[in-house]
């Protein structure tokens, strides 16, 4: 996991994280490999950006709530998604994404 400060603002915070869908059990439609960049600014605003090959790029407006990730407004290609319009592979990338934030497994 590389963390790095953010070209946009000095006072960001980026962490990448790569995530392997198969080991992680994520099964049905979904990508075998995932690549998650997770952005966190001076207002503690969390931006998770979400890239798997042959499928759309997913951005999350998300919080860390005890312990977990909450997941607050959804984007795919820059247009907003309703929270049933999203794939259960995404929910499941950001909830491993929680997880390593957390310094779970």
């Amino acid at each position: 996991m590389a963390s790095t400060q953010s070209v946009h603002d000095g006072s960001a915070q980026t962490n990448e994280f790569e995530i392997d869908l198969v080991d992680k059990r994520i099964r049905g439609r979904s990508p075998d490999h995932a690549r998650a960049v997770v952005s966190v600014d001076a207002n503690s605003t969390l931006r998770v950006e979400i890239e798997a090959a042959n499928q759309y790029d997913w951005q999350l407006d998300a919080r860390i709530v005890g312990g977990s990730i909450e997941i607050v407004r959804t984007f795919c290609e820059g247009g907003t998604v309703h929270d049933a319009d999203v794939p259960a592979w995404v929910e499941r990338v950001a909830r491993v994404v929680g997880e390593r934030l957390e310094g779970g497994r």
